[in-house]
């Protein structure tokens, strides 16, 4: 039996969900693996994503693109199902959630820091937008990136300390 075009169905063959959610089809099984995923399938064996499908994965991939590990997702995805009351699946699931919260405001913080590190970095730089001389110690000995580049992990990493 041959499928109907995209545009007159109600859900997705693999191809389409990753196209729709920039990620590849072998992420997908992979999700698909973990208990994130359980898409229909035809008698043939194609798999069938719903809406439902859609949003569980594209949760997922924004969860493991902010640096959230599979394993919790897959825990995050199928403890619930596995809790025989509303009483447990909320107490297995809460601390996980609160841990998860706490990761994410320590990330935010890592990053707040990056960010300001990084303006450091493009302030001490900007000194030599219209500086004549190759950005080196020998050609530029009163460089003031150099004299000021320990303000910042950045400068430091693009200012190497062993180049002359």
């Amino acid at each position: 039996m041959r499928l109907p075009p995209r545009k007159q169905r109600d859900f997705l063959k693999i191809g389409e969900l990753a196209e729709l959610l920039s990620t590849t089809p072998r992420t997908i099984r992979l999700y698909e693996e973990l208990g994130v995923l359980g898409p229909a399938r035809t008698e043939a064996g194609t798999r069938l994503y719903a809406a439902k499908d859609v949003k569980r994965m594209d949760v997922a991939l924004r969860l493991s693109r902010s640096g959230v590990n599979l394993e919790l997702i897959a825990s995050l995805a199928t403890l619930r199902a596995e809790c025989p009351t509303g009483t447990q699946a909320a107490a297995t699931v809460l601390p996980q959630l609160s841990a998860l919260q706490a990761d994410i405001r320590a990330s935010i913080e890592q990053l707040g820091k990056l960010e300001q590190d990084i303006a450091t970095a493009r302030d001490l730089i900007r000194q030599c937008e219209h500086c004549p001389n190759r950005p080196n110690r020998t050609d530029c000995p009163q460089c003031p990136v150099d004299k000021n580049v320990d303000l910042s992990d950045i400068a430091r990493l693009i200012w190497d300390p062993d180049c002359p």
